[in-house]
């Protein structure tokens, strides 16, 4: 591992990959990539000793992987598919300056992409630069939208928050219509807006009724009742009450052949002032019951995990967690797995694809270690960008709302609300925890 990684932190910035020119084709890609790699903090103990954990913390570590998994991108391009590719690298990390810098070098002003600055302020004062020089500048970062209002030449790869409820809209309409639905957020009043729109969608999806087998539902109340006698706790055995009604048994009996309707409801908890105790108010014992859980903090995380859990005892649910859950990495699967819990991830790898395998080989046999979340997503960024140069030429920005490739931890589907904005990725990937098994969710209609 230390000659790979100690050779690129002290490498210079400028690289040259596959077929180059010093007079600029038409058909030749450059690319600009700038990325943190916090050169000047490189010293003589990076050259002394293979990295230790301590030192695999540091800044120039940050973003390593991005860069490498770049490069691997970047050197498929070149040897298997031909791209005459022009790829300089520029350490900027969130110093202004370092971006002034790069936008003062004569080579940049003839780049067709620019990849980063990953910090926000350095990337303003690039951005600025590429649109006077029309010049697609990418944000791999920050989910703020605000950056590409009104800059045709701005990509975004984050797909931002709302982006996530075309999906919600597509999973009620196609699985979970015929359920109770409780829509839980942390703070009601924080996130009335979101809450809103869950609202919205759950109302036009949800059917009014749904009709239950009457066999099911007495098959239901045996297990529930044989439950009750191990517990030796005391029970009516002539009527069973869920969804906020009594059901009288003995009348389920004479009519097994037949149905019975239940109303769908959508219950709104806020969480913070009535924790979860109207569910059992209204869930059903018989049916499934669909939670739409929206909250960006941790311990609410741990809260409803743990509560909701204890509630799959007694009912039936699934969870839907919003908007993005996976970086709670804490959680218990297996209470994961008892509450069916659907996550939004804008990046998920599937370790049992092709793609996938041959990637993590290359990338070890590369640089002598596994490759992390970044190194997908370099990877990923630089094979749609260049395969798109590829395909469309200097008209590659007008095609990327079409362009469509497979890639390692996510799919780039763009969208721009107006002519005069920039392209932003609405792609989300949805899986569920069936078993033991974490399952990507499929739609019958492709969610746009």
């Amino acid at each position: 591992m230390k000659s790979d990684v100690v050779t690129l932190l002290i490498a210079v910035m400028v690289l040259l990959c596959g077929k180059t020119s010093a007079a600029q084709d038409s058909d030749t890609c450059r690319v600009a990539l700038m990325v943190p790699l916090y050169l000047e903090q490189v010293n003589d103990e990076f050259n002394d000793e293979t990295p230790s954990n301590k030192m695999l913390l540091t800044k120039p570590f940050s973003f390593l992987h991005f860069y490498e998994g770049f490069m691997i991108a970047a050197d498929s391009m070149t040897n298997s598919r031909g791209l005459n590719l022009d790829l300089k690298v520029y350490d900027v990390d969130n110093d202004v300056n370092k971006a002034v810098t790069a936008t003062e070098d004569p080579w940049l002003a003839d780049a067709d992409i620019i990849v980063g600055p990953f910090y926000i302020k350095p990337f303003e004062k690039v951005k600025e630069y590429a649109v006077n020089n029309n010049i697609l500048i990418v944000n791999p970062i920050t989910q703020r939208s605000q950056i590409v209002e009104e800059q045709p030449r701005v990509v975004k790869i984050k797909p931002s928050y709302e982006s996530q409820l075309k999906y919600l809209d597509a999973l009620m309409n196609e699985y979970y219509h015929a359920n109770n639905v409780f829509v839980v957020s942390h703070d009601g009043v924080t996130d009335s807006a979101m809450v809103n729109r869950i609202n919205e969608i759950a109302e036009k999806n949800i059917d009014s009724v749904t009709y239950v087998d009457n066999r099911h539902i007495v098959n239901v109340i045996r297990r529930h009742h044989k439950r009750w006698s191990m517990l030796k706790v005391d029970f009516d055995e002539s009527d069973f009450l869920t969804d906020n009604i009594s059901i009288n048994v003995s009348m389920l009996k004479q009519n097994i052949d037949d149905s019975t309707s239940f109303k769908n409801q959508i219950v709104n908890i806020n969480y913070n002032a009535d924790s979860l105790r109207d569910v059992k108010n209204y869930a059903s014992s018989l049916r499934n019951n669909l939670f739409v859980v929206y909250g960006d903090d941790r311990i609410f995380a741990d809260e409803i995990v743990n509560k909701v859990t204890k509630l799959t005892e007694y009912y039936p649910i699934t969870v839907v967690m919003l908007p993005e859950w996976s970086k709670f990495d804490r959680l218990f699967n297996e209470n994961l797995m008892k509450m069916k819990a659907i996550y939004f991830n804008e990046n998920y790898v599937d370790y049992q694809s092709i793609r996938v395998l041959s990637f993590v080989s290359k990338f070890r046999e590369r640089y002598g270690t596994e490759p992390q979340g970044y190194a997908f997503q370099g990877f990923d960024v630089a094979w749609y960008f260049l395969n798109a140069f590829k395909y469309y030429g200097d008209g590659f920005v007008d095609a990327l709302c079409e362009f469509d490739i497979p890639l390692l931890q996510s799919e780039f589907r763009f969208v721009r609300d107006d002519d005069a904005d920039g392209y932003e990725n609405s792609f989300w990937n949805v899986y569920q925890y069936r078993g033991y098994n974490i399952v990507p969710i499929e739609f019958q209609d492709d969610v746009k």
